[in-house]
């Protein structure tokens, strides 16, 4: 027990070292950022029974600083109104796309994203969903970002927001996953395609890029497009950047733990390729590197102490650094690790076992789904 413990300690060291050489070399958009020349951006949003905030999302786009735009918002066969409420809004800018059913084979959301990637006219296109809030120059940065490092596709990163107990306690997983267990400077700096981020937030890629690659029809049956898609783009052998855009870029992902869970239980599963041997590891991982050392401190494990000492100052220096509850940075870590066990299991349970993938009131085989692209 003694050399596990050691094992693990030395595991959250390493991880303290990642957090801090993450947060200080993954770059960051500054509002002041100006690009040169203005290529035209197509903004293309799925949205599915968004009634609840697609208003707020497409204004802020309409009132971006970057003058040469245009929204795209494909009204995927919503059924409380979020097609009118885009339609009420007036701007030429502005174009609304009632989708249609997918056709056998593909998933809902990339079939819309596909949809709003064919009417759209621009040099780059920028994916985004529904619930994400940019202001006024985030388009701007962004676009001198990808002007300066001219990466084909630029994956923004940006700030959760949380309420309440349960969000509080298991979405600083996501940040956690990015800055403080993968090594996404490095990813930065090579093109190795498992390392690719990518996120609904928002990824920026050129038009030349998404064609070469085939799209969201070579990513037709993926649960995890925004992903899915930086990964393609590097296969397809296109560079992708990821950028800190936190102070930008802002979403309230889900609203209470419920939301939290059976959100990431349709697809927690296809990130593990879909491995029960891998699901098994890292729900065994879970429990052995993020509870266990609560529970042997309780004994008096002076290795498990000074393991929670190192979990939580790696906790409190992301969490500062990204604007999150430092309370929640000091207590939560073993309820963030129990979440997100239930949710590993659940997503087995459901998508794996019984084979179903639920979303937004559609069905579908998870046999006929997969994580990334599909083969040529």
């Amino acid at each position: 027990m003694h050399l596990l413990g050691i094992v693990i300690l030395t595991a959250w060291v390493m991880a303290l070292i990642r957090t801090i050489v993450n947060l200080k070399l993954i770059p960051s958009l500054r509002a002041d950022m100006l690009p040169a020349s203005e290529p035209l951006v197509s903004v293309i949003i799925p949205a599915r029974d968004e009634a609840h905030i697609i208003e707020r999302t497409v204004r802020a786009f309409l009132a971006q600083t970057y003058a040469n735009l245009e929204v795209i918002v494909v009204n995927d066969r919503s059924a409380d109104g979020t097609g009118d409420i885009v339609r009420s809004i007036d701007d030429v800018r502005l174009t609304v796309i009632d989708g249609v059913e997918p056709p056998a084979g593909w998933l809902g959301k990339p079939w819309a994203l596909h949809q709003g990637s064919r009417a759209a006219r621009g040099a780059l296109l920028l994916f985004v969903d529904a619930d994400v809030v940019y202001a006024p120059a985030a388009i701007r940065a962004a676009a001198a970002h990808h002007e300066a490092r001219n990466p084909s596709l630029l994956s923004l990163l940006p700030h959760f927001e949380m309420h309440g107990f349960g969000e509080n306690a298991a979405m600083p997983m996501l940040a956690m996953t990015c800055f403080s267990f993968l090594p996404t400077w490095f990813s930065n700096r090579t093109r190795f395609a498992r390392l690719a981020i990518g996120g609904g937030t928002g990824n920026l890629v050129s038009r030349d890029a998404y064609e070469n690659a085939r799209g969201h029809e070579a990513l037709k049956n993926s649960v995890v497009d925004d992903v899915a898609l930086a990964r393609l783009i590097r296969r397809s052998g296109g560079a992708t950047k990821t950028v800190r855009a936190d102070d930008l870029v802002s979403l309230h992902m889900y609203n209470g733990l419920a939301e939290v869970v059976e959100g990431f239980t349709k697809n927690a599963f296809a990130v593990f390729g879909r491995s029960y041997v891998v699901g098994f590891l890292l729900t065994a991982g879970c429990a052995i590197f993020h509870i266990l050392p609560y529970v042997l401190a309780i004994t008096g494990d002076r290795v498990s102490i000074a393991t929670i000492i190192i979990i939580s100052l790696t906790r409190l220096i992301l969490f500062s650094a990204l604007r999150y509850r430092l309370d929640a940075a000091i207590f939560l870590h073993p309820v963030m690790a129990a979440i997100w066990m239930w949710i590993f299991i659940r997503s087995i349970w459901l998508t794996g076992i019984r084979r179903k993938v639920i979303w937004r009131g559609r069905t579908y085989d998870a046999r006929h789904t997969r994580f990334g692209a599909e083969r040529r």
